[in-house]
């Protein structure tokens, strides 16, 4: 028999309006094989994502001696105001105040953190912000491992963290650049400098405090200047807060004269290098040799305000440059610091936006992973810095995360907050950010930080 189009199209129709309404009655018993009834059901519905009723509790370890002492008050200050901040303007995390406990400060090197860390985890701390040294980090960390605590350490730069055998058990991030990424931007500074009154292109004298940190500096200067035919002309290392013989260490850099010298510590550069310009004046008064100084953020300091500005030779601070990471300070910045001391005045801000920004890394992280478990905050601090959304603030970036959680994508931010714009590398080490760059006039006196951009080569 033939079919006729209309019949089949009718047919085809019905067909297809009986599958819709089947498939629009989700429970509807059916007829299987055999006659027998079985039941269909729906897809799942994705499980709703819920703030949970937690309160997010960190610690924090400083220290009292070295590079960190000189920092220590201005993080302090500037974590308390990041607390203030998160509870009082913005009404916490999850709906709960977040609780930073009473800050530990170690006062010597060696000092056994272990026991400090156990009151810590025990006291609900998940996660710990640091300021301490390289050795003392390496030692902490497997206790914090232990203890599944994340840790944002804001000071620590030296390579020797992040050696094989250390295991941070990706707990571990580092906020400030690596010495590989400053060595290989000492090196390029001195494989393009020399000339007439300077050292030959590509030498670098050192001059640093003997610690974990000092080495590591030394090793990548000189994986990065031996491929470029460059060395490191003298290394010389001294016990922190003992720089020695001032006229000796002249001596000896003068004895080979480099293209960079590179002087790694603290206050104890003004007067050293006083004694190096009026060791190259002529009859005349007049520098024979200017070698370019490169100096640590230990030595931000505007030395036109110190006891021993009367001792300095006018203009021997002008061939030096230093630096401090962080973008540009802002008003806001400053003035919260202020408000506090305005002792930074004379000391600077150095790693201050580094424990504000801190706080608020943790909090978003927090938020971006729906916890306060150390290992899902770890996990989620890389993620908080390079998403879709922009954001400058805690509540502006917290806004863009809780929106997220009604749409069917998870919203992601990028914070961009009082450090400026960074992003983590394989490690957990800082890849990109920024950092300020200072100098001094003839009379000593500390102008003002220019930011400019860092990479790490190596991540």
């Amino acid at each position: 028999m033939t079919v006729r189009r209309r019949d089949l199209v009718r047919s085809l129709g019905v067909g297809v309006l009986g599958a819709g309404l089947l498939s629009a009655c989700g429970n509807m018993p059916v007829r299987g094989r055999g006659g027998r009834r079985r039941t269909t059901t729906t897809a799942p519905e994705p499980t709703k994502l819920e703030e949970p009723d937690a309160t997010l509790v960190i610690g924090q370890i400083g220290a009292s001696y070295g590079r960190m002492g000189k920092a220590e008050d201005a993080i302090r200050i500037a974590i308390d105001e990041a607390r203030i901040d998160v509870n009082s303007r913005w009404k916490g995390l999850f709906g709960n105040e977040i609780s930073i406990l009473g800050r530990e400060v170690m006062t010597e090197p060696g000092q056994d953190l272990a026991p400090i860390i156990e009151d810590l985890a025990d006291r609900g701390a998940t996660v710990v912000i640091t300021s301490i040294d390289e050795e003392s980090l390496i030692g902490a960390m497997p206790t914090f491992v232990e203890r599944g605590m994340a840790v944002v350490d804001l000071m620590s730069s030296g390579m020797t963290v992040r050696d094989a055998e250390v295991q941070t058990a990706n707990l571990l991030v580092r906020l400030s650049p690596n010495e590989r990424t400053l060595a290989a931007w000492y090196a390029e500074m001195a494989l393009d400098g020399g000339g007439d009154r300077g050292g030959t292109a590509g030498h670098v004298a050192l001059i640093s405090e003997d610690t974990a940190q000092g080495r590591s500096l030394a090793y990548e200067l000189q994986q990065r200047l031996q491929p470029n035919n460059g060395k490191l002309v003298s290394e010389q290392f001294y016990a922190p807060g003992d720089f020695g013989d001032v006229g000796a260490r002249v001596k000896k850099v003068l004895k080979k004269p480099p293209a960079l010298l590179v002087l790694n510590g603290g206050a104890e550069a003004a007067p050293f290098l006083s004694a190096l310009y009026k060791a190259t004046l002529d009859e005349g008064q007049r520098p024979k040799i200017e070698i370019p100084t490169r100096l640590s953020p230990g030595s931000v300091i505007d030395f036109s305000r110190e006891p021993i500005a009367k001792d300095l030779a006018p203009e021997c601070l002008t061939k030096a440059t230093a630096f401090e990471p962080g973008a540009a300070l802002t008003a806001d910045h400053e003035n919260m610091m202020l408000r506090q001391s305005r002792e930074f005045l004379r000391t600077g801000y150095g790693y201050s936006q580094h424990g504000y920004d801190a706080v608020m890394m943790i909090c978003l992280a927090a938020q971006h992973a729906l916890s306060v478990e150390g290992t899902a905050i770890a996990a989620g601090l890389p993620a908080i810095l390079t998403g879709s959304e922009k954001c400058t603030d805690y509540e502006m970036c917290r806004s863009h995360l809780r929106q997220g959680l009604s749409g069917k994508d998870r919203t992601t931010i990028a914070y961009n907050g009082r450090m400026g714009a960074v992003e983590l590398g394989p490690q957990a080490d800082i890849r990109t950010g920024e950092l300020r760059e200072y100098s001094w006039t003839e009379a000593n006196v500390l102008a003002p930080g220019n930011a400019t951009g860092f990479e790490d080569p190596g991540a």
